[in-house]
């Protein structure tokens, strides 16, 4: 009986990768039926077919015999079949949760960078900030979103403060249904670089605002204000500093940050 090679995973379950094993679709459908048999004795227990858009047809096969999308990206769809029947399936659920990061960017005159984004029609001020991109850092991220919306270069200095927004159905808050992590940061202008270019795509206006009146002005979101206040309250030493620890991850060997609630500010205003 033939099958499909694939490669066993960390978990007991196998992958099929269709760019390694390509097949036209009358092959791979007896070929999957008599892989599932073998499978199904020998104690495999989740099935991963990662199909690239040339192998397309085999989706329609692989949901006809109880295979389920568990993700996809424009370069590949990866579907799941869970085998034993005495359990229960234990894969997580992919990724469902945003990362976005704002700044809280504060000039020697103590004032903060706000901004008014272009779509949101309600007059307001806001920080600016955007969604962390894959494999960026959150201070990386958070520096690139300033400069592209308002062409203030900046340095990292402090995390602020967390906010999660947790998805609801019909909940148009929660992107693609997925739940939201906005880390809010403390960054300073790099020398030099206080003169704001707005980027007219995004954004409908953008100034320097002295955070004090920040912090209780009408048109700034309360959570915001709430921002606004912790800064100053770390500043003065009432509260403790998040403070950014670079690292590398033993078992992966890569760039980490570890985010650390010290006694002390490393930082005035």
């Amino acid at each position: 009986m033939s099958t499909f090679q694939g490669a066993k995973d960390l978990f007991g379950g196998i992958i099929v990768r269709s760019s390694e094993e390509p097949q036209e679709r009358n092959r791979m459908e007896q070929l999957l039926k008599e892989s599932l048999q073998v499978w199904s004795t020998t104690g495999v227990r989740g099935v991963w077919f990662e199909v690239e858009p040339t192998c397309a047809e085999w989706i329609p096969v692989l949901i006809q015999n109880g295979f389920s999308f568990h993700h996809a990206n424009p370069e590949l769809s990866v579907l799941l079949k869970w085998l034993p029947s005495d359990e229960p399936c234990q894969v997580p659920s992919y990724a469902h949760t945003m990362v976005g990061a704002g700044a809280m960017v504060v000039n020697d005159k103590n004032e903060i960078l706000v901004v008014q984004e272009r779509y949101y029609k309600r007059p307001h001020w806001k920080l600016p900030g955007g969604y962390v991109d894959p494999g960026e850092s959150i201070a990386t991220a958070v520096k690139r979103e300033v400069f592209e919306e308002t062409g203030i270069k900046t340095e990292f200095v402090s995390l602020v403060a967390v906010r999660h927004l947790q998805s609801r159905e019909k909940n148009p808050s929660a992107r693609f249904g997925c739940s939201d992590i906005y880390f809010v940061t403390y960054l300073r202008p790099v020398e030099g670089s206080t003169e704001i270019k707005m980027c007219p795509r995004e954004l409908s206006d953008a100034c320097w605002m002295p955070l004090k009146e920040y912090a209780t002005h009408p048109l700034a979101f309360e959570v915001g204000k709430i921002f606004a206040t912790q800064l100053m309250a770390i500043a003065d030493g009432d509260n403790p500093a998040i403070n950014c620890l670079e690292s590398i991850h033993q078992l992966t060997n890569s760039n980490s940050q570890i985010y650390l609630v010290e006694g002390k500010q490393n930082f005035k205003l």
